[in-house]
């Protein structure tokens, strides 16, 4: 029997804290008080220096620390489980137990980071050159032998790996088992397999794959076309094409409109997020860093709590983001505050506090001196989505939002606080020190935590993964694996039949035209529900509650939803006859345009199988092209093979994106 990670239900999540909170709040008479301090109308530095003053927030909202550690306890029982689902056969659910069993196992502590004392000849800093005598070299590589229970892990899941057919990936476990190992009788059976795994691979050189197990052999890391390239970027939002142009107005804000006519399918926008973030379910799935699923992951080597898909991955996240959370993860998983918490808490720590510090000055000034369509954009006019500038200047609907929303979300920052003050990685001096933060450091740090706990209701977006099943492929479904901040992709507003869709490449996002864009016309993206899932009603409450504004689309005003709903038959609207078409128009070119439509249509089931198998072509696609832009000329909206006809062709772009067979 496994035995699992020990749960942290005994400790208290964020709504427990809240409901402590509130009952200190009612035993000192000041439940009242709060609200006065605390609404629309108060700064976010004045709301989050109250809340920092209160003795009861101290007391009821100071989280526990979660540990996360490794115990070779728990790697042991994954490891045996591992071993009886292999004997069975059941190779997927043996990988995922080997992994664990590696997740969990004790590691050396010098895989890099800035927890290692020496890093490639270098000190924790990066700032000296350090030298590394033979012996020194020698105890390290002497050191890294004597962690047998990590080389089992590796070692069963090469064994796994080989049964699947995954060849290269079985020797890179093989090399690392070897590397942890001093056991003869183990590094005998790795040597033989790594053999067995070269002789694999030259047949396959010399004769083409051939087929072992191919229900798991499509298992495999996120996969992922090329992501596209802008060929004309635009001059001062380089993340978007040319093509498009920032306008305002005073009822929408900022918001982009095309300078040409846009077909479906054309890319508009390719944005690498400035920070990125996984849910908490996808932790132990996918990579911390560049969150794509891995087949074989590598794992944190002081923690439990995350995994790597690659070395690359790990040195960057235990360089950067992944140490900064590493002692604190566990405790913002079981807080439960919401995967926009784990943004924040990216957002902050991707900049340093003496940079954040010297920032804010300048960009509270910008808030009152520039005009609203200029926010964002540097001193040389550039709208960079690799720049804390445009991240800090995202709107947070302040003062729309409701006292209670408002002190939530003070009372996330608070808490985010602690474990920045707690991690000890944070606020610290040129030599890496901690030090105990000033009240005006905590002020400047926490009100700032508010300001994007605020934005990023209105601006994260979700990455997502298009999960295609390995024995059925219409079993696909898209599901969303973490959270990222894109700049640029936050200018478009919203409609229920918008004109662009995203597509995720890993850390990258591409935005693509899903129906005609006259020139002149804004670019639009869902923020919500779409028109055909959702009442007008419905979906303008929720895009109201979140976003602020009462949603005036076409497809709102116009009651799409009930029209969707009331027929599936497609309607010819004759721009010459200005009817539908009727006897007297046998002669007209709609006829002929309605027998074109509906012989497309009638191919849908077709070629939604053909895209899921990668096998439709590029006159397939530009036939679901023609298909959408004759029905927006030709067909009354809404109409439901014209809804397929784009779901379709997102379906392709997603197979092109971060894919998966699970």
């Amino acid at each position: 029997m496994k035995e699992k990670p020990a749960a942290m239900d005994s400790y208290p999540n964020i709504n427990s804290l809240i409901s402590d909170f509130v009952v200190q709040l009612k035993t000192s008479g000041r439940s009242r008080e709060v609200f006065e301090h605390v609404g629309p109308n108060h700064t976010e530095e004045e709301m989050f220096s109250y809340l920092w003053g209160l003795q009861e927030a101290h007391q009821a909202l100071t989280p526990t620390l979660v540990s996360a550690g490794k115990s070779e306890k728990i790697a042991e029982s994954f490891l045996e489980g591992g071993e009886e689902e292999l004997d069975r056969g059941d190779l997927k659910e043996a990988l995922k137990s080997c992994s664990m069993a590696i997740l969990f196992a004790p590691h050396p502590m010098s895989l890099g980071g800035r927890d290692a004392e020496l890093e490639n000849g270098r000190d924790r800093n990066n700032n000296l050159d350090i030298l590394i005598t033979d012996e020194e070299e020698e105890d390290r590589s002497r050191a890294y032998l004597n962690f047998e229970l990590l080389a089992r892990g590796y070692g069963g899941r090469s064994e796994v790996l080989f049964e699947a057919g995954h060849y290269r990936q079985c020797i890179i476990d093989i090399d690392a088992a070897l590397n942890h190992t001093s056991d003869d009788s183990l590094r005998e059976r790795l040597h033989e397999r790594r053999a067995k795994c070269h002789a694999r691979l030259r047949d396959e050189e010399e004769n083409g794959k051939i087929s072992t197990n191919d229900k798991y052999e499509k298992l495999s890391d996120t996969l992922c076309s090329e992501t596209p390239v802008l060929p004309d970027p635009h001059p001062t939002i380089p993340a978007f094409s040319k093509d498009v142009r920032v306008a305002f107005a005073p009822s929408q804000g900022r918001y982009l409109v095309s300078e040409r006519d846009i077909s479906p399918g054309e890319t508009v926008c390719v944005e690498r997020n400035y920070c990125s973030a996984l849910y908490a379910r996808n932790l132990l799935t996918h990579c911390c860093v560049c969150l794509s699923r891995s087949l074989a992951p590598l794992p944190c080597p002081f923690c439990s709590g995350v995994i790597f898909c690659s070395e690359a991955c790990r040195a960057e996240g235990l360089a950067g983001c992944h140490w900064q959370e590493c002692n604190i993860l566990p405790t913002l998983v079981n807080l439960a505050m919401g995967p926009n918490s784990f943004l924040a808490y990216r957002i902050i720590t991707a900049t340093s506090y003496d940079t954040l510090k010297g920032l804010l000055f300048v960009l509270k000034g910008e808030e009152s001196s520039k005009p609203a369509e200029a926010i964002g954009f540097d001193e040389g006019g550039m709208y960079s989505s690799s720049s804390y500038r445009p991240v800090y200047h995202l709107v947070t609907n302040r003062k729309e939002r409701s006292p209670t929303d408002l002190l939530r979300r003070c009372i996330q920052a608070f808490v985010i606080t602690k474990l920045l003050v707690k991690s000890g990685r944070y606020f610290v001096n040129d030599c890496g020190a901690a030090f105990d933060p000033t009240r005006e450091e905590i002020m400047l740090l926490g009100s700032t935590l508010v300001h994007h706990l605020m934005s990023l209701m209105c601006n994260a977006y979700a990455v997502g993964e298009l999960q295609m099943n390995v024995t059925d492929y219409r079993q696909c479904k898209m599901e969303p694996v973490g959270g990222g901040v894109f700049v640029a992709s936050s200018l478009l507003n919203h409609s229920c039949n918008p004109s662009v869709a995203a597509f995720s490449h890993g850390r990258t996002q591409v935005l693509r035209a899903v129906r005609h864009i006259p020139a002149g016309r804004p670019l639009t993206y869902n923020y919500g529900s779409f028109y055909c899932t959702e009442d007008e009603d419905t979906r303008r409450a929720g895009l109201l509650k979140q976003y602020s504004f009462t949603c005036c689309c076409e497809a709102c005003e116009n009651g799409w939803y009930a029209l969707f709903h009331l027929s599936s038959d497609l309607v010819i609207s004759c721009p010459k006859c200005s009817t539908a078409p009727s006897e007297s128009c046998r002669s007209c070119e709609c006829t002929t345009v309605k027998k074109r439509i509906e012989q497309i249509v009638n191919s849908f089931d077709v070629m939604y199988l053909q895209i899921l198998h990668k096998d439709v072509s590029s006159n397939d696609v530009n036939m679901l092209i023609d298909v959408i832009k004759l029905m927006e000329k030709w067909v009354q909206l809404p109409c439901r093979d014209y809804f397929d006809a784009q779901e379709l062709l997102k379906l392709y772009f997603d197979t092109r994106g971060s894919h998966v067979y699970v």
